[in-house]
């Protein structure tokens, strides 16, 4: 594997990254998978049948992330669901904490499905002491967090693609 660019931010390390230049106003699709996740210390089908409710606010904590991103990312760049799209940013979850870390795996793919920028131990941190709320209800938190800490990372690793 070539690797473009090697900057670790508090345990999130970018491993590749080759992006071209001058990405601004590019359409990125935006995909979350939790199918190989464990959520609080279950697998998704598990937590599925614990917590009734998942499979309905599983869409508002992919928003919650998509949205987070998207701010963090700025105006330069579109995430979200494009049929244009040139590029995908695909989110593996790969562990909800019970204590409030939502850890992912990221890979930005182009049309041709190649790997263009990976993340390893993509996390948004902890969050705010005093959250109240169910564990599903403090997930669109954590999300949110993790979706910033994408958004800034990948402004920083495309902004400097763009220098």
């Amino acid at each position: 594997m070539l690797v473009c660019s090697m900057a670790n931010l508090s345990a999130q390390t970018v491993t590749k990254n080759t992006l071209p230049k001058n990405l601004q106003g590019v359409h990125m699709n935006f995909e979350v998978d939790f199918s190989q996740a464990m959520i609080l210390g279950k697998t998704e089908t598990e937590y599925a049948e614990y917590e009734k409710d998942w499979n309905k606010d599983k869409g508002t904590i992919i928003r919650n992330f998509r949205v987070a991103t998207n701010l963090a990312i700025g105006k330069s760049y579109k995430v979200g669901e494009y049929k244009d799209a040139t590029y995908i940013i695909k989110v593996k979850v790969n562990t909800i904490t019970d204590d409030g870390f939502m850890y992912c795996h990221v890979d930005i793919v182009n049309k041709d499905k190649d790997v263009c920028l990976s993340i390893e131990d993509l996390t948004g941190g902890k969050e705010p002491a005093f959250s109240i709320g169910t564990k599903l209800s403090r997930m669109k938190i954590w999300a949110t967090l993790t979706g910033k800490k994408l958004g800034s990372i990948l402004k920083t690793e495309m902004s400097d693609k763009n220098k």
